[in-house]
């Protein structure tokens, strides 16, 4: 395995029989560096206090029974005292002899904090001690999707913040070009001063669009599934586990005791970045569509003539991609159980769905594409009912703006959906990084895997919800529910 990876040896449990430079035998545990200077008939250590069970000195221990481990930091335990104080059950299977059996799978939790001596409170060095490599690697890789969940969270709330301050530049620009339109209206066409000062306005706020995109892709691209920790760790392991077996003549026995799946953390954890990445794509995208659509609206409906081009695009265009976008983000949240960011696209589908309608039957033009996509929308909406009858996270109030959602989508074409209707809906779409901080209390994970913090004292004082499915989180009187697992490794 490359360096880095949580180790995939069975640690053993018998005693070194080396024989150290002063001639008697080691008194360290089979699979460490000998222990020079710590033989325990020339040492002048017996006095340390080596076992946290039994209280027990170096000189009062059996080493045949109770061998040694010698911590990078220069302080030594025996093996059982400081097995228990790594978590070693956390991630080797043991029988009721206390012998490793096995690998435990350490994909579905985050580790506790990288392990430290009990004496010092120096953290257990990568390496320096054989036999926690398993352990401390885990932790380590752990505390790297920590940092790069913390960070990547910290620029999602940004570039949320973004996308709100242009959207809000965007309606006040956009009402004022619909001013401009009804004050200059003559005939049937707009006066060509007119129509050069709305083209200017236009190519400006497009520009501004454009740097708030480039500003999302340069994001998505940095929390790409290649630049996440674990998966960096991922490749490695593959590279490492092909070279071993090209060189390995025994090919039958190398993969018989080599596993990808239990040596390499699941991705779950950082994808939740790059899944908020692409939920910013869509919002903005939404947007963006959902403004040319409604300029396009008041472009037309005062000119006989072809309407002027929009800078990027024409709505119904942009739409198309849109829709595939969304569909793919919407079945992936199902699968992954992530009902509330579902709910939320099927929303923003329904409404550039609607729009989209709009516009091919006023254009006379993608008839067919349009009734496809408002039907889909339809279904959506309709899954999406039933889904927000789960106990995620603001369901009541998605609900309320699905059935809102269905309202609309019944009207017909030609009938204009109020601003008002508009901002019913968007009033219930509190998505995005706007939930938990990554600094708050203590974190958990629920039986789904979903990381969630508790304030406070840390501890669950009474029962809740996982705000991404709605499966049962926190718990009473400091217990957790079962199922709920400590995910020490998201706190600071």
């Amino acid at each position: 395995m490359p360096c880095a990876a949580p180790c995939s040896r069975l640690p053993c449990n018998k005693r070194c029989f080396k024989i150290l430079s002063c001639g008697h035998q080691c008194p360290g545990i089979c699979g460490e560096t000998c222990a020079e200077g710590y033989c325990q008939q020339c040492s002048d250590k017996l006095d340390a206090r080596v076992d946290f069970l039994e209280m027990k000195s170096y000189g009062e221990i059996d080493l045949d029974e109770e061998p040694i481990v010698v911590l990078g930091c220069g302080h030594f335990f025996t093996t059982e005292s400081l097995d228990g104080l790594m978590g070693m059950t956390e991630v080797y299977e043991v029988d009721e002899h206390g012998e490793f059996t096995g690998l435990k799978d350490v994909s579905g939790s985050l580790a506790e904090a990288v392990p430290c001596c009990p004496d010092c409170k120096c953290p257990v060095r990568q390496f320096a001690t054989q036999r926690y490599n398993r352990v401390v690697n885990r932790a380590v890789i752990d505390e790297m999707s920590k940092r790069f969940l913390s960070t990547g969270r910290d620029n999602l709330r940004e570039l949320e913040q973004q996308i709100t301050n242009l959207e809000q530049s965007f309606d006040k620009s956009r009402d004022e070009i619909i001013q401009t339109i009804r004050q200059a209206y003559q005939g049937l066409n707009l006066p060509q001063a007119n129509s050069t000062k709305i083209a200017k306005v236009l190519k400006e706020r497009h520009a501004e669009y454009t740097k708030l995109e480039r500003a999302i892709k340069y994001f998505c691209d940095n929390v790409a599934d290649k630049h996440q920790p674990a998966q960096k760790l991922h490749e490695a392991t593959v590279y490492a586990t092909r070279k071993a077996v090209a060189a390995s003549e025994a090919l039958d026995v190398l993969l018989a005791n080599t596993s990808i799946v239990d040596t390499v953390p699941a991705l779950a954890r950082d994808h939740q970045i790059t899944r908020g990445g692409r939920m910013i794509q869509i919002k903005a995208e939404y947007f963006m569509i959902n403004d040319k659509f409604l300029v396009f609206q008041a472009l037309k409906s005062v000119s006989a003539q072809k309407p002027m081009k929009l800078p990027g695009g024409a709505p119904d265009l942009l739409a198309i991609p849109f829709f595939k976008r969304s569909e793919s983000f919407i079945d992936e949240c199902n699968s992954e159980n992530l009902p509330r960011l579902a709910v939320e696209v099927i929303l923003l589908y329904a409404s550039i769905a609607r729009s989209f309608e709009s516009f091919c039957r006023s254009t006379k033009t993608g008839l067919g594409k349009a009734a496809t996509h408002t039907e889909m929308a339809k279904q959506l909406l309709e899954s999406a009912q039933e889904v927000c009858e789960k106990p995620f996270q603001n369901a009541k109030s998605l609900r309320t703006a699905v059935e809102e959602s269905i309202r609309l989508m019944k009207k017909e074409w030609y009938e204009e959906v109020t601003p008002e209707e508009i901002r019913a809906i968007k009033a219930a779409m509190v998505s995005g990084s706007g939930g938990i901080a990554t600094h708050s209390g203590h974190w958990y994970n629920c039986v789904n895997g979903h990381p969630f913090a508790i304030g406070e004292c840390g501890m669950p004082m009474q029962l809740a919800r996982c705000p991404e499915c709605g499966a049962s989180v926190g718990g009473q009187n400091h217990r957790a529910v079962e199922g709920v697992t400590r995910a020490i490794g998201m706190e600071d």
